[in-house]
């Protein structure tokens, strides 16, 4: 009989991976390295440091801690998926580095520094349970935080997990019901104030206070919409992803911006809705029916194509479908290289013509200018254009020196200033600008150039626009957007903050009708333009519309506590008053910097800030007589 001593603990086991590891590095392998290695020193170090756990060992996209308290463990697990919404906050999703987390307590074995046994083992199959962005815990966990951390907690029933003998009952937390109240100093609340204020650029106006920490969440997408096959009397129209047939992988941008450019060119006629790049591209080389888009989409028409490129010719497939599979129009194109914009201009006029639509004269010029007559610097614009679209740290330098590229072979070139303006925009907005003023005030410049140059380029005004909104120029912000829309009709991001000023300045029904414009055409909403909706449907009396709005971005967006003030007023409105004194003590237990008297203070409009707090006084959280409650 051996008598060798075995070291076993009691521990509590933290097990947490990378959701998507694959692909994040298929996609971009150095800067996926770079920014987990950032994420790992800024945030999950510390909060394990901070939570007083062990680092037992790490892999590629995983990491296993060992804690002597459950609840330390739990509390470090919230903190860390909590720094990490924050830091994913204006991330597109595809994009995103999210952790999945386990934990378990449970007896261990200790060897050479390692750690092994069923405890161990529970938690690495509850992180793999855990949804990206979540936290899984056993029963037993559960059992011993319960009541002794601020989070809910939802019963997933027992579970039979690989290896493990008996089943196990599964817990997951709910993260946006629990937020540990903290103590902000100095350097906490400038960065968190840099956090909010960046976060404006691309989403709206703020409601609260500046420097309120924690304020926004993700801008994920919301719910989608009931579509219907027509928005108003237009008829419908979705551009799919064209198929890149030449064999080379690295071309499919042409194939995608090729595609970006017809949304982009029939987008501009007023008299048809096109959906947008955002609402198409997951279907991208995806085996789907025109009537399974129709369903998805809400569109009553779709153009689907391919594209073949070689070095100097450029051959296209394009045909027009109707929600039945029905062929109501297609073409062929063979064109030389030089000759791509012209065969844009053919497929954009005869799909226009298939629909029965008239070019107006305007529409014409607007439609079919030619951007440039260097086609090495449109091929640069081309190459750029997925970074703004899935930017990280490292492709956004990148395309940045590609638009240069571009700008210096076409000094003329509007659509690769507003493209470079973009890249200062999105850099200072996550985090990455060495001089957040000096980048917004490059952006500035160069989308101003790009109108100097084509007062119809449509994305520089969006870009204008947003720092406008920044600045708290009202008025302004709503010329460039309101031009912006004017020039392209369809264009949700456009829109969207276009309705979001329109709100502000108290123009509800407009307002109300431009984001349900831009939800319809883009499916999704960020929190900030959602929340500017459910504003307008409340300044309308319709409370339960602006409550819903609330709690889609309760529901699916991490942080957005600020939406359980208009969840409470609208609750207090419809007479529902336990449901308001719910949302009312959620709100001041979540966020305990929550300033009622600053809350909607931007509106312009003094009867919509009175209907605001009249509801606010009924849900218990505004008090005239009082300061700001905190």
């Amino acid at each position: 009989m051996s008598t060798e001593h075995v070291d076993r603990r009691l521990m509590a086991i933290l097990a947490a991976d990378v959701a998507g590891y694959s692909r994040l590095m298929g996609t971009d392998e150095e800067g996926t390295l770079a920014r987990l290695r950032e994420l790992q020193h800024a945030i999950v170090e510390p909060r394990i440091a901070d939570h007083r756990g062990r680092i037992v060992k790490t892999t590629g996209d995983g990491i296993l801690v060992e804690f002597a308290s459950v609840i330390e463990a739990v509390r470090c697990a919230v903190e860390i998926q909590r720094g990490m919404a924050e830091r994913n906050a204006i991330v597109p999703r595809g994009s995103r580095i999210e952790l999945r987390i386990g934990i378990n307590v449970g007896d261990i074995i200790i060897e050479d520094g390692d750690i092994f046994g069923d405890g161990v083992n529970v938690a690495a199959r509850l992180e793999g349970l855990a949804e990206p962005g979540g936290i899984c815990i056993s029963g037993r966990v559960q059992e011993d935080v319960d009541g002794k951390i601020d989070a809910a907690f939802i019963d997933s029933g027992e579970h039979k997990l690989k290896n493990i003998a008996r089943p196990v009952r599964v817990f997951r937390l709910r993260l946006s019901s629990s937020r540990p109240k903290a103590h902000i100093g100095r350097r906490g609340a400038v960065y968190s104030a840099l956090v909010v204020a960046l976060l404006l650029l691309l989403g709206g106006l703020w409601i609260a206070p500046p420097f309120q920490p924690n304020f926004f969440g993700s801008l994920v997408p919301g719910a989608r919409p009931t579509q219907t096959a027509e928005i108003g009397a237009k008829p419908v129209l979705a551009v799919l992803p064209f198929v890149n047939q030449g064999g080379d992988a690295a071309r499919d941008y042409f194939a995608d911006g090729l595609t970006q450019d017809l949304i982009s060119a029939l987008g501009r006629f007023s008299t048809m809705t096109v959906m947008s790049w955002n609402a198409v591209a997951p279907y991208k080389a995806k085996p789907i029916s025109p009537g399974e888009i129709s369903r998805a989409l809400g569109v009553r028409y779709q153009v689907e194509g391919s594209v073949h490129q070689t070095s100097d010719r450029v051959r296209v497939a394009a045909q027009l479908v109707d929600t039945d599979g029905r062929v109501l129009w297609s073409a062929r194109f063979d064109e030389a290289f030089a000759n791509v914009f012209a065969l844009q201009d053919q497929i954009t006029a005869q799909i226009a013509g298939a629909l029965a639509i008239g070019m107006a004269e305007i529409e014409q010029r607007r439609v079919l200018a030619k951007p440039t007559d260097n086609l090495q610097a449109y091929d640069y614009v081309l190459r750029a254009r997925p970074a703004l679209q899935r930017p990280t740290r490292s492709n956004i330098v990148e395309a940045r020196t590609l638009l240069r590229r571009a700008i210096e072979l076409d000094p003329g070139y509007a659509a690769a200033y507003a493209a470079l303006a973009e890249t200062y925009l999105i850099s200072t907005a996550m985090g990455w600008a060495q001089s957040p003023v000096a980048f917004l005030n490059q952006a500035e410049g160069l989308a101003s150039r790009a109108l100097d140059l084509n007062a119809s380029e449509v994305r520089a005004r969006i870009v204008l626009g947003r720092i406008h909104i920044f600045h708290q120029r009202y008025e302004q912000a709503r010329a460039e957007m309101d031009r912006a829309v004017a020039t392209n009709p369809n264009d949700a991001d456009g829109l969207a903050g276009y309705g979001n000023i329109l709100m502000w300045l108290g123009r509800t029904d407009a307002a109300i009708e431009a984001l349900e414009q831009a939800q319809r055409i883009s499916l999704e909403l960020n929190a900030l333009d959602r929340n500017a909706l459910g504003l307008a449907y409340y300044l309308r009396e319709q409370y339960q519309a602006a409550a819903e709005q609330a709690q889609i971005n309760l529901r699916e967006v991490l942080g957005a506590h600020f939406s359980y003030a208009l969840l409470a007023a609208s609750f207090a409105q419809q007479g529902r008053s336990e449901e308001a004194a719910g949302a009312a003590a959620a709100l001041k237990r979540l966020d305990p910097m929550f300033d009622p008297q600053a809350f909607g203070s931007k509106l312009q409009n003094p009867s919509d800030l009175e209907r605001l707090r009249d509801g606010l006084r009924k849900a218990g959280l505004y008090a005239p007589s009082s300061p700001a409650q905190r």
